[in-house]
């Protein structure tokens, strides 16, 4: 029975490590949104929000790469970028913050980490990506994916920084209701 408990904690805690390592996206909208409706889309002006860190804000590179990124998404599923008159406008938003998250074993019910005594603290920084659709007629959102990654090694090298949004932005728009 106890190594059935530290089995199961073990393997608990892989999935904790690996969730803050690895990356979560999602994504939400209004179930009685018809969105065959909509067949092109336009990009919003940026908003003024800083990101959290000066590798990111007015860094021209990384809005082309997010921006080609959601272009791709979209394109696969029918959109066509407009400048008159689109359905659709887009919008996206990125953060950095630091986080920590500590792992702590519950040794009053005999679990064991396997990593001795002591708590596990781990300090990342997460990177967040939003990406709103807004039906231009009502400026009402529509749809919105967000993914949730650790960014650390990644910030800094423009290649896994490409890879890390492109991967965002498919993961995300899995989630994208299907036209009629």
């Amino acid at each position: 029975m106890k190594a059935l408990r530290t089995l199961t904690l073990s393997a608990a805690t892989a999935v904790l490590v690996t969730a803050c390592a690895g990356l979560m996206a999602n994504a939400d909208f209004d179930p009685a949104t018809n969105f065959g409706a909509y067949q092109t889309y336009a990009w919003a002006p940026r908003d003024a929000l800083p990101t959290g860190d000066p590798r990111l804000d007015a860094n021209p590179f990384f809005d082309a790469r997010v921006r080609s990124a959601v272009d791709t998404e979209l394109a696969a599923r029918g959109f066509t970028q407009s400048a008159s008159g689109p359905g659709l406008l887009v919008h996206y938003h990125a953060s950095v913050r630091e986080r920590l998250d500590v792992y702590r074993v519950d040794r009053e019910a005999g679990y064991s980490s396997g990593y001795g005594e002591r708590d596990n603290v781990t300090v990342y920084e997460e990177g967040t990506l939003l990406v709103d659709l807004v039906d231009a007629a009502s400026n009402r959102v529509i749809w919105r994916g967000w993914a949730l990654s650790d960014i650390g090694g990644v910030i800094d090298n423009p290649e896994r920084m490409e890879q890390r949004i492109l991967e965002s932005t498919r993961k995300m728009f899995e989630k994208f209701p299907a036209r009629q």
